[in-house]
């Protein structure tokens, strides 16, 4: 698959198969997030072990139940609601707080991870609802390897998307302006 080809057909999965992606792939995609363009340093945390993802989700939605944000609110209030969308593979991204790239790079290796994950034939998306859980419990953020001094900012869930998911046609965003 093309760069454009996968840039074009990604998309936020969540739903995924409870298959476990292939660590081959997995290295392809981390190594896609370390070789981002970015100005300083990052963390790449990567959690597969279920029992730590089921408490991430759990704290998850007990933060969006708290977090004052209506659309949180109302989704975490959903009867079962997953916040990880049953992703076998979370990718936490962190950075120091006083950098003040650290958004930028935490958010082009993201990017780079979906697409690849996409080039891949994987599902994923790219996520800052499970930071919320992350930053409520330091004992789990301590689990998952977060760096002391370091803040969770966005996390990417990746897996094979489940049968049932119906990937919607994209339409682009934004606006252009060209000067010439």
């Amino acid at each position: 698959m093309s760069t454009i080809d996968a840039i074009t057909k990604r998309r936020s999965i969540r739903k995924y198969k409870a298959d476990q992606i292939k660590d081959a792939d997995l290295e392809q995609i981390i190594q896609a997030g370390q070789i981002a363009p970015n100005a300083g340093p990052f963390q790449i945390s990567v959690v597969q072990n279920a029992e730590l993802l089921n408490k991430i989700s759990a704290v998850t939605v007990e933060a969006m139940k708290n977090s004052g944000i209506k659309m949180m609110v109302d989704r975490a209030a959903i009867p079962g609601f997953n916040p990880l969308y049953g992703a076998p593979t979370l990718v936490v991204l962190s950075a120091p707080a006083k950098n003040p790239y650290s958004l930028a790079n935490i958010a082009t290796a993201g990017a780079n991870m979906t697409i690849a994950a996409t080039a891949l034939g994987l599902g994923s998306c790219l996520m800052a609802t499970p930071e919320l859980g992350l930053k409520a419990d330091a004992e789990l953020a301590q689990a998952v390897g977060i760096p002391e001094g370091n803040t969770v900012m966005l996390c990417v869930t990746l897996g094979y998307a489940a049968d049932d998911v119906k990937i919607p046609e994209r339409k682009p965003a934004g606006k252009v302006n060209y000067v010439r």
